[in-house]
């Protein structure tokens, strides 16, 4: 008999040290989720340099997600590949579960729909907030909310969008919001007639308040595929991911809680491009957005979780060649590859006969190449590159098309593509490809249950640590 009680009170003694360790167990009221495309673990490293050098010191932990308490990496492989897209590992991160590369929220049958952390949230009630920087039906973004065979499907995505109920969309627009043909219903019509207020002013994104039920923000100021213009060249009328994230937080703070997720989406473009000064000024963007979710944590420390990861690394970027890495020198390039394109369609339009040399002092005014008081002299072999560039350019044979998400530099066949790369050798800066590579992305975390981040993770720990901190 006393054996049979002891036993009880053991039994007794164990449930009650698991309610005391449950209740006593972080939770995450908060949570932001920044995701920046592409970002591996040179991107942050290459954009740290860049301070530093601009600095005139060696210190290189002065961005924002570096300065986080947890440093450690995660790895991003699909169903099918050791390389994932950009969909597959953003259903890994909003669901906890693989599936092969070019599938939305689905599994890799195509038969089951996953469920998001972020449709989880909200059927718990808690606000919702998903921002990217580039088309808010893109794959990254869409994860939180599609179910698509094909992250390719941009209309059907669009479509989908306000089904989700979600509170908050901002950032990039629909890409083909018309579908393909731009003769079917329009999905920014389809949204308000779903219940949400649909603006896209500069002057009406500032002024809207909380209280505003399912917003749709988009920023005023987009280029071809619905996405932010560069940051690299300073779109004074557009309105800025950390912009967006500040209004995010006003929009959906709430006493019961919110899950926001915000992508910095153009990071991955940069290198899809290797355009070393575009990734840079990219990760500076994200980062500032970060910065707006740390002033939130600042007010609510016990009850923000933060975390900055990466879908995939882009690029395989490589800081160092023959030459001493000088990433300061990045800062004489002040405009993307694209837009540099499109200054050069205007010059064949407007003056097809250009010469060579008058192409060289846009080269020089835009990236420095060619001068000499700025350490970027040109060897003969490097303006022969250039001149073959220019050759094929402008006797027809080779045009420029600006309007493409990014431009491939792979072949170095046009002017912005050899600047482009020049000065990346000439700042230290390799790549292996033009693509994305299976490397471990960088994660860092701030906030309660933070500690379940330091050892390595895959991409489908994140929404079932962010589960079990918000108590889905």
């Amino acid at each position: 008999m006393k054996k049979q009680w002891l036993l009880i009170l053991v039994g007794s003694l164990l449930v009650l040290t698991s309610c005391m360790n449950k209740a006593n167990e972080p939770k995450a009221k908060y949570v932001f989720l920044f995701i920046g495309d592409g970002m591996g673990i040179s991107q942050v490293y290459s954009t740290e340099l860049y301070l530093a050098s601009l600095n005139g010191n060696r210190q290189t932990n002065n961005l924002n997600m570096s300065k986080f308490p947890v440093q450690s990496y995660m790895t991003t492989y699909s169903s099918n590949s050791w390389i994932t897209c950009s969909s597959a590992s953003g259903t890994a991160m909003a669901s906890g579960f693989k599936t092969n590369n070019g599938v939305l929220g689905k599994d890799s049958t195509l038969t089951i729909n996953f469920e998001s952390i972020a449709e989880k949230a909200k059927l718990a009630g808690y606000k919702v907030g998903i921002l990217s920087s580039v088309g808010i039906n893109h794959a990254t973004p869409a994860s939180f909310y599609a179910h698509q065979n094909s992250r390719g499907m941009y209309y059907d995505i669009a479509m989908e969008l306000p089904v989700s109920n979600f509170d908050f969309f901002g950032g990039g627009g629909f890409i083909t919001p018309k579908g393909k043909g731009e003769n079917q219903p329009d999905a920014y019509e389809n949204a308000e007639k779903s219940g949400y207020t649909y603006i896209h002013s500069k002057e009406s994104i500032q002024n809207i308040k909380k209280g505003s039920e399912k917003v749709l923000a988009v920023n005023p100021f987009l280029l071809s595929k619905a996405e932010f213009a560069w940051e690299i060249d300073n779109a004074k009328e557009s309105i800025s991911l950390a912009e967006f994230t500040r209004k995010g937080i006003e929009l959906i703070d709430n006493p019961k809680g919110f899950f926001m997720m915000i992508e910095g989406g153009k990071i991955d473009w940069a290198c899809h491009a290797n355009d070393g000064a575009a990734s840079v000024k990219e990760v500076l963007a994200f980062d500032m957005a970060v910065a707006e979710a740390l002033q939130f944590y600042k007010m609510h420390p016990d009850e923000t979780l933060i975390i900055v990861t990466a879908d995939h690394e882009t690029g395989g970027m490589i800081i160092g060649n023959e030459n001493e890495p000088n990433l300061g020198l990045l800062m004489n390039q002040n405009v993307s590859a694209q837009e540099f394109g499109r200054l050069l369609v205007n010059v064949q339009q407007t003056n097809p006969k250009a010469t060579f040399e008058q192409i060289m002092e846009l080269v020089q005014q835009h990236f420095g190449l060619g001068s000499d008081s700025k350490g970027l002299a040109l060897s003969a072999m490097e303006i022969a590159m250039l001149k073959k560039a220019f050759d094929e350019t402008f006797d027809g044979s080779k045009g420029l098309d600006p309007d493409k998400e990014y431009l491939d530099i792979s072949a170095n066949k046009t002017i912005p593509d050899v600047a482009v790369y020049l000065l990346n050798h000439k700042a230290g800066i390799s790549w292996a490809s033009n693509d994305h590579s299976a490397t471990e992305v960088p994660v860092r975390v701030i906030g309660p249950g933070q500690q379940y981040f330091t050892a390595p993770i895959d991409n489908t720990d994140i929404p079932k640590i962010i589960a079990k901190l918000m108590g889905l």
